[in-house]
């Protein structure tokens, strides 16, 4: 488990940095824009903001107040004053280096700030998840037990497969965070569905005790 947790994050962050070394600064603002009026069609205006405000309170709390994004923008990109002390070097990289690795580190913090939207976005969901989640469990042991009754078959496949089937779900919304294009907030219903079918299999076709 812990060997899983190890590569998922490592899998996460390998994509953070592509992203930022693959992806220009205006793609993320064009696909933040699309993204931004999915969700106002969908979910309507105010949900929209609603996200947006939890997404920049987090954002300024981790990065913004701590300085963390000032710090990072200033160990990369020097201040004016400090490339005139630099003799022989006060034009070096103003027109090609320093742009560049604005606009990569501009992709860095936009991708984790459109990390922070996405996530407030599946958390708005929660409420459905649990509406749908619930009835399938009941209904998976209430299918349990008719199998223990009447001695049905119960598939080890199915068991284990729709258990799979909720860990893969889960993994595909956690690396969701940073896909580096649209995602339409209807994927976030569709995963609690399917999550609560892939449960509803699950412990239907949990193994009967003897």
């Amino acid at each position: 488990m812990t060997k899983s947790l190890i590569v998922t994050l490592i899998l996460w962050v390998a994509e953070v940095f592509l992203i930022a070394v693959l992806v220009s600064d205006q793609w993320l603002t064009n696909m933040q824009d699309a993204e931004d009026r999915m969700i106002i069609e969908y979910m309507g205006a105010d949900n929209d903001r609603r996200i947006r405000d939890e997404a920049n309170a987090v954002f300024n709390v981790l990065l913004v107040e701590t300085g963390i994004q000032r710090n990072v923008y200033h160990f990369f990109i020097p201040t004016v004053a400090e490339r005139e002390k630099s003799v022989g070097f006060e034009h070096f990289g103003q027109t090609d280096y320093f742009p560049l690795v604005q606009s990569k580190l501009d992709v860095l913090f936009g991708t984790f700030y459109q990390s922070l939207r996405r996530f407030f976005l599946l958390m708005s969901w929660w409420p459905f998840l649990i509406a749908v989640v619930i009835p399938s469990v009941v209904d998976g042991l209430v299918q349990r037990k008719i199998k223990q009754s009447n001695f049905d078959y119960s598939s080890p496949l199915a068991h284990r497969y729709s258990f799979y089937a909720v860990i893969g779900i889960v993994y595909l919304l956690l690396l969701g965070l940073t896909f580096p294009f649209p995602i339409p907030p209807q994927a976030m219903p569709m995963a609690c569905v399917g999550i609560a079918f892939a449960m509803n299999v699950y412990f239907a076709h949990t193994q009967k005790r003897v």
